[in-house]
């Protein structure tokens, strides 16, 4: 640095205060850095000389002083309940060859396994034998109902088996019968695959009609559709789900003439609540509809992305969530209150937050805020936005329609569509029969067994 600093023009000058700046700048660096060495140093601490800044310090862990609490079983793993036992002891002594006392277990030791098994072909051999007095030659009827439906060749286990490893484990045609020739030796065509897929669909379709039926009667329906593809065309897998019941059906369109399908021309078949994003295809349904919050919240927070130096933003994206919260935790009215009386608390509520709404979007309708368009969807779909405070047990969220969306989604990615208009009602039907099993927390292979049974007993 020169001594004299009157010497030096004003571009110098400025270039030297730019350059004391940084220096200052590092020099601060340093400081906070040897402070917090020293404050280590004084806790005891030295960890800091080793690691990185990004690395967090380990938390001591406090000592617990009450007795502790005990297991209701030991530590070690619990013991299966065996299914065959194998016992191994000496006949005569190792060492001297005389004779033994009686046995005593020393330890057992479990192995956990499965069989490789081939598949089993079982085939029924009738007979036919003369009658001397009748003339004629007899042979019985033999029922394998039990086994097999109808006069196919493949086995209701089988069938079954292939249904769930379809549904359950996603897997596509071809990686079924990959598997089935691997742990089996078991070869099945492509086609054989296929067929008996339609064939469990056919036979399920009035079980699916039930789940319709059900699903309408019930008090909310959670509806959300994604895209698939039929022989290289795009189509909709729509899905319409609550607690128990999840119908799936695919369309070419996306439009809302599939929600007036579900639920009628206008809304007579279903009573209940609707829940959905914010999709106007939605609209169509005039009766009690709840919009989806996390979509809503979705939204803003793309908006807080795209403008993270807004304050006016971030303090209504605040308010909104505040608001939000404060409607999620309403507990509902006192259970010692009439039924009328709790009907009419719970509107009052509804219309509460509403107005709350109302004034937090308002100031921002006419203006060009980041939020005047989210403020407006707010105002616009005002009257279904606390739907979940007036009808106890309906969600602020569309959520479990996602769920239960998710495995189309999946495999729609493993497969890439159907091939035929066939191919996408098979995939919807056994998709709604295996999405309402385990809803219902239903084995679905124990229930397309005793689905197939049911059939082949009544001579399907």
């Amino acid at each position: 640095m020169p001594n004299d600093l009157s010497a030096l023009s004003k571009d110098e000058l400025i270039t030297l205060i730019h350059k004391l700046v940084r220096e200052i700048d590092t020099l601060k660096e340093v400081i906070v850095e040897l402070q917090e060495k020293l404050k280590a140093k004084d806790s005891g601490d030295d960890s800091s000389k080793t690691l990185p800044s990004f690395v967090k310090l380990n938390v001591k862990k406090k000592k617990h002083t009450g007795k502790r609490k005990l297991r209701d079983h030991g530590f070690g793993r619990k013991l299966d309940i065996p299914t065959q036992k194998v016992f191994h002891s000496y006949e005569c002594c190792p060492n001297c060859d005389g004779l033994l006392g009686s046995p005593s277990i020393a330890y057992t030791r479990q192995v956990i396994d499965i069989p490789v098994v081939s598949y089993e072909v079982v085939e029924h051999v009738v007979f036919k034998r003369y009658c001397f007095n009748c003339q004629r030659r007899f042979y019985p009827k033999v029922n394998l109902s039990q086994y097999v439906l109808g006069k196919g060749r493949v086995g209701i286990n089988l069938m079954s088996g292939i249904f769930t490893m379809r549904q359950d484990s996603n897997m596509s045609v071809n990686q079924i019968q990959a598997h089935l020739k691997t742990f089996y030796h078991l070869e099945l065509s492509l086609g054989e695959i296929i067929e008996i897929l339609h064939q469990e669909a056919d036979l399920g379709e009035s079980e699916v009609e039930k789940i319709k039926q059900n699903l309408l009667s019930s008090k909310v329906i959670y509806a959300d559709e994604t895209g698939g593809r039929e022989n290289g065309v795009n189509g909709y897998h729509w899905s319409f789900s609550n607690e128990q019941f999840q119908l799936l059906i695919y369309r070419k369109s996306r439009a809302a003439k599939v929600v007036k399908e579900v639920f009628g021309e206008d809304g007579e078949n279903f009573e209940g609540v609707c829940v959905s994003d914010f999709y106007n295809s939605y609209n169509l349904y005039l009766g009690p509809h709840q919009r989806c919050w996390v979509h809503y919240f979705r939204d803003i927070k793309k908006l807080r992305e795209d403008n993270p130096k807004d304050r006016k933003l971030k303090t209504w994206a605040n308010n909104i969530h505040s608001l939000y919260e404060e409607a999620k935790s309403y507990p509902g009215p006192a259970p010692n209150l009439p039924s009328g009386l709790k009907e009419q608390e719970r509107i009052l509520k509804e219309g509460y937050f509403k107005e709350k709404l109302k004034s937090l979007c308002d100031p921002y309708l006419k203006t060009i805020t980041p939020q005047a368009t989210l403020s407006a969807r707010a105002i616009r779909f005002l009257p279904e936005m606390f739907t979940f405070i007036r009808f106890e047990g309906v969600k602020s969220d569309n959520n479990m329609a996602e769920r239960a969306v998710r495995k189309t989604v999946i495999q729609r990615k493993i497969s890439f569509g159907t091939r035929s208009a066939k191919g996408s009602q098979t995939k919807s039907i056994l998709g709604s029969l295996f999405g309402t099993w385990r809803l219902q927390n239903l084995n679905p292979f124990e229930q397309m067994k005793l689905l197939l049974l049911n059939a082949s007993c009544q001579g399907v």
